[in-house]
């Protein structure tokens, strides 16, 4: 296994460490494939509608590429509200993931023979801090929850990993860590991916095979469903050099980034570049009409500069830093992606050349501009 880098980030992008909360959008937007719905349908929060939990109550405005929009009508009127759950074993955990459709999570858990128990505060991506602030201000929660699942596993000890470098978080989790003895912190290097299981197995000496990670939305998940709740709020950081500030916020899953960008976000130039989910392992988008769902963690908007990509000087760079030790110039040149590859940006980042390298590796999906 290769050693893991630290990716410089500017200074100037850092944050207050506190959550700014948009709850009250005029809109979300659901997607569906039910063609029974129509326009006025009343639609309750807490409402199932296939894989997606409405956020709000309100009237279908409109139906568009089988996506809903629904007006909210801020009555909050909702689905029955469901009662505070106990779990005793691993069974009663896997009945209540697939009763608060957390079937990603259920899936995590129900083929592995679990020993070993980390959550992970670790945010993977440069100027996300999505999982630093879950912990840094629902830290009681996440220990109680932790507790809960070490006896549901009948696991002596647990892990809260988090960077040395997120003090906040530190400061906050140790403060209660004598409520639970059975619970360990765990400072890592700010190295990028670190997060990764492999690695973060590595370096705490865990066995891969038999330790479940979980991230601290993970947690957060589990903690609203033992108390009733499904989740319905994401938090995401939206940073950038093009910003009068860069600010975390805790939004309404399926509230268009458009609306959220225009209450809170002081945009300096009119020209600029969006990714999502980061500068190293997201993608560019060319507008704020980006519903928010719980996968997106990261909005970027930075000053538009024109790259200019060169020819490959062959200096190996790419093949050099891969974690993976994948061949990157190779399948470059034969644009061809490798099945190995995890997307973590590394070859575009030490590129001289500029070459979407990534874009290959990944999914074989670029091809040249002259093409």
């Amino acid at each position: 296994m290769k050693k893991l880098v630290k990716i410089e980030v500017d200074k100037n992008l850092y944050f207050l460490n506190q959550i700014n909360n948009f709850l009250d959008p005029t809109y979300i937007y659901l997607p569906t494939s039910n063609k029974e719905f129509k326009e006025n349908d009343y639609i309750y929060k807490n409402m199932l509608i296939e894989e997606n939990i409405s956020s709000i109550s309100g009237s279908i405005k409109s139906i568009k590429n089988s996506i809903l929009q629904i007006k909210n009508d801020y009555k909050e009127n909702s689905v029955s509200n469901k009662i505070k759950r106990n779990i005793k074993n691993k069974e009663d955990l896997l009945n209540l993931l697939e009763e608060f459709h957390l079937l990603s999570l259920k899936d995590k858990i129900e083929n592995k023979d679990i020993t070993h128990l980390i959550v992970s505060a670790i945010d993977e991506e440069c100027y996300s801090l999505k999982e630093f602030m879950i912990l840094a201000n629902f830290y009681s929660d996440i220990a109680s929850t932790l507790n809960t699942l070490l006896k549901t596993f009948n696991i002596k000890e647990g892990i809260i990993a988090t960077k040395n470098t997120s003090e906040a978080s530190i400061k906050n989790i140790k403060s209660i860590l004598g409520t639970y003895p059975q619970i360990k912190l765990s400072l890592v290097p700010n190295q990028y991916l670190i997060s990764r299981e492999v690695y973060l197995c590595s370096y705490l000496n865990m066995p891969l095979d038999s330790t479940l990670i979980l991230t601290m939305q993970d947690v957060l998940d589990i903690t609203n469903a033992l108390k009733g709740k499904y989740t319905l709020d994401t938090i995401i950081t939206i940073s950038g050099n093009n910003l009068g500030k860069s600010l975390i916020i805790n939004v309404r899953i399926g509230t268009l980034l458009k609306e959220v960008i225009n209450k809170f976000i002081e945009i300096k130039e009119n020209d600029y570049d969006i990714y999502v989910n980061g500068l190293l392992q997201g993608y560019k988008v060319s507008n704020f009409n980006v519903i928010i769902t719980k996968d997106i963690h990261t909005i970027v908007i930075n000053k538009k500069i024109e790259v200019f990509q060169d020819e490959c000087i062959n200096c190996g760079a790419c093949i050099k830093i891969c974690p993976l030790n994948i061949n990157v110039k190779k399948c470059f040149i034969e644009k061809r992606y490798s099945k190995k590859c995890i997307g973590c940006g590394l070859c575009n980042y030490i590129c001289p050349a500029n070459l979407p390298l990534k874009e290959v590796v990944k999914d074989g999906a670029y091809e040249e501009k002259n093409n």
